[in-house]
Parts: structure tokens; sequence; C-alpha cells
């Protein structure tokens, strides 16, 4: 089966550069994705919370994929889709799955990606 990819994300490797909590940023890319998304409401010890849960399938034959042994999470990724503005389309990798057809011939037919909510990185505009 082929999937067709109707998106593009901007996924973002980065390390740490030793002070505190900030990244920098090694590589970036776009890649064609296919992207599912929930948001909710989060109301709980007087404080309100957007919450987003969201999917991404990359393509997994993209060179970026490939390089980097398809191992994405920790990664960030931008995805400003369905009309939101880029400072809101700021997700985080927490989990890769990579989904092979193990019965016929082995091969990696899809990789999935769960996302949490994130801040934009520093210094990436």
């Amino acid at each position: 089966m082929i999937l067709s990819y109707q998106d593009n994300a901007t996924f973002y490797k980065v390390t740490s550069s030793g002070y505190g909590n900030t990244k920098v940023v090694e590589e970036v890319d776009d890649i064609p994705v296919i992207f599912l998304q929930g948001t909710g409401f989060i109301r709980s010890n007087n404080q309100e919370q957007i919450d987003s849960d969201a999917i991404c399938y990359p393509d997994p034959t993209h060179s970026f994929v490939i390089s980097n042994h398809m191992r994405l999470e920790g990664m960030y990724i931008l995805a400003p889709l369905f009309s939101v503005d880029s400072e809101d389309g700021w997700y985080k990798v927490t989990k890769c799955i990579i989904n092979r057809d193990h019965l016929l011939g082995n091969e990696i037919d899809n990789i999935q990606l769960l996302l949490k909510k994130t801040t934009r990185l520093p210094n990436v505009s």
C-alpha cells in the first residue's frame, strides 16, 4: 500500500548547548507527512491550558528519515497546519514506532510519531 503524504512539516534535530535546557539546531529538513491532531482544554489548580496530542506519519523513504536511522524521538517538528499561526505549530516527538509488514516482505510500512505540544525553539524563525 502506498500512502499519500498530503502535508509538510519541518523537522529539527537538536542537541543540548550545555547551558541549562537550551537547544542548538543541528539539522533541519522539510518532510512530507500525514498529520493528525486532537486538541483539548484542561483546567486544574486554577490554571487553564490547551493541550494537544498529535500523530505524524513521515515518509519513510525521505533521505532525512533514513539518514537519522529512523531515530526521530526527541526531535522538534513545526507543523503550522489547519491555518494556525506558526507559533502554535510546534511539537516534540515523544515516541517513534517503526511499523513493518512482517508477513510479506518485512519491509518498513510506515513510521508513526507520537507528538506533544511544545513551545517554539529559540533562535528559530
